[in-house]
């Protein structure tokens, strides 16, 4: 990242009076009235059972999510696009203590992580978020959401063992599946299956009815084309106002960077990771909503 770059976010951003809750995790503090708080401020499930579902982190995709560990306690989760590329929402790369994006160095990408252990561990040697994309608490709008994200280098090429899922270009109302490291359940992956993006209300913007939470930021939006799986989209934010509706960006801004920086043109498992016990390619499949 550029030195002195200063681009200002916030957690809560308003449209229309519309209020949008990022998705990253920040340490949680303790004792019971920590734990009201935590509650009341937990957003993304849809409706009254939540529909995520604990995966197997040595599983294949599963294996190639992983946590983005900030080094101040928090996290996003992010996905292995390449061999050494991950993606991941660019509001994670903000510091809410300092005020500023945060340095490189503070970034480990964890594969396969599951209550403390892991399949593979990198840290990340270059930040890449959307050009466009502006911390700022000023004429946030809705429409930011399309750059709400980022590519990282990592300094090993973790995908080589893991695997890495290709990109693709969402198309509204296809099935997906949305995973990652809630803040409620923040040692175990999770995934929503057989979910779908329900609107597209800007270019580059997608709604879904799929229940993430907080931590759930940066992760991946999975949609079976051409008969693989593939990432076709980066949960990023939610609506409480309007039943807790989800907000994702786009994978289709990224793709020509990602591609520059390395990223894989098919999606393929590595060797520490299991095949999957899950039938995606009939989860996913098109439901002709």
């Amino acid at each position: 990242m550029k030195a002195g770059l200063d681009r200002r976010p916030n957690g809560v951003l308003h449209r229309f009076g519309i209020l949008l809750v990022c998705l990253l995790t920040l340490p949680a503090l303790a004792g019971p009235a920590a734990d009201r708080k935590f509650q009341r401020e937990l957003h993304g499930i849809k409706g009254p059972q939540d529909q995520r579902l604990r995966m197997s982190a040595t599983e294949f995709p599963w294996s190639a999510m992983g946590r983005l560990n900030n080094g101040q306690g928090g996290h996003c989760s992010a996905t292995l696009i390449g061999p050494r590329l991950v993606a991941t929402a660019a509001h994670c790369l903000w510091n809410n203590r300092t005020q500023r994006p945060m340095p490189v160095t503070a970034f480990t990408f964890v594969a396969g992580f599951d209550r403390g252990e892991y399949l593979k561990a990198s840290k990340v040697t270059a930040l890449h978020p959307a050009p466009a994309w502006v911390f700022t608490t000023e004429q946030q709008t809705l429409a930011t959401r399309a750059n709400d994200w980022a590519l990282l280098e990592l300094e090993e090429p973790v995908g080589d063992s893991i695997g890495w899922v290709a990109l693709a270009e969402p198309k509204v109302g296809m099935t997906v599946a949305i995973a990652g490291y809630g803040k409620d359940k923040a040692f175990v992956p999770l995934a929503h299956l057989g979910c779908h993006l329900t609107e597209q209300p800007l270019p580059g913007v997608l709604f879904h009815d799929c229940d993430a939470v907080q931590g759930e930021s940066g992760g991946p939006v999975f949609g079976w084309i051409g008969g693989q799986l593939r990432l076709v989209a980066i949960n990023v934010a939610v609506i409480p106002s309007r039943g807790e509706l989800g907000v994702a960006a786009s994978i289709a801004p990224m793709a020509a960077p990602a591609a520059r920086l390395g990223a894989a043109t098919i999606t393929r498992s590595g060797p520490l990771s299991q095949p999957s016990s899950l039938d995606l390619a009939e989860i996913l499949r098109p439901t002709g909503r």
